[in-house]
């Protein structure tokens, strides 16, 4: 008889799955935000924010 969990293989399955929920959810948000600054800032202002905010990600992450 085997000593491993029965449902571990189900608890990662969730995990994974709840992981990827979790990116997809928060891409979606991303892109809908940069959307609304796109339709009322400049796509230049836009993309001076975005690389200014990748900046900090890179120095702080």
């Amino acid at each position: 008889m085997s000593d491993e969990d029965p449902y571990r293989h189900i608890s990662q399955t969730s995990e994974t799955q709840r992981e990827a929920y979790l990116r997809r959810s928060s891409l979606h948000f991303l892109e809908c935000a940069i959307h609304l600054c796109a339709s009322h800032m400049s796509l230049e202002d836009v993309a001076q924010i975005l690389e200014a905010e990748a900046r900090m990600l890179r120095e702080h992450g």
